[in-house]
């Protein structure tokens, strides 16, 4: 499991910090997430439609991160790094990360 923490800034802006290996997971909430709970929605339904054999895949690039979900792992990838940054984890630890985000968003409303 990955220790994700998600809280509101004193500026009021959805903030994503995790260890320092999983850098891009909490990048990726920030910028691509944004703190909406109809995309944390969306990815858990395609997740859910991946894991039941609905769907094989979903590859897409948002505002600066890439991402990639399969019936078994997903890849986050920053689109504008000079430096190829890529990170590779179970789908199991990103569907945790994205309810325990909907989670965190639904008791913020």
């Amino acid at each position: 499991m990955i220790n994700i923490h998600f809280y509101q800034d004193e500026d009021g802006y959805f903030k994503a910090d995790t260890d320092a290996q999983y850098l891009l997971l909490g990048q990726y909430f920030e910028t691509e997430v944004q703190g909406i709970v109809g995309v944390c929605v969306d990815l858990l339904e395609t997740i859910q439609e991946i894991e039941m054999g609905d769907r094989t895949e979903l590859e897409g690039i948002g505002n600066a991160y890439g991402l990639k979900i399969t019936s078994k792992s997903v890849t986050i990838w920053n689109e504008f790094s000079e430096t190829e940054q890529t990170l590779d984890i179970p789908l199991s630890d990103f569907k945790q990360a994205l309810e325990n985000c909907l989670i965190f968003l639904q008791t913020m409303s």
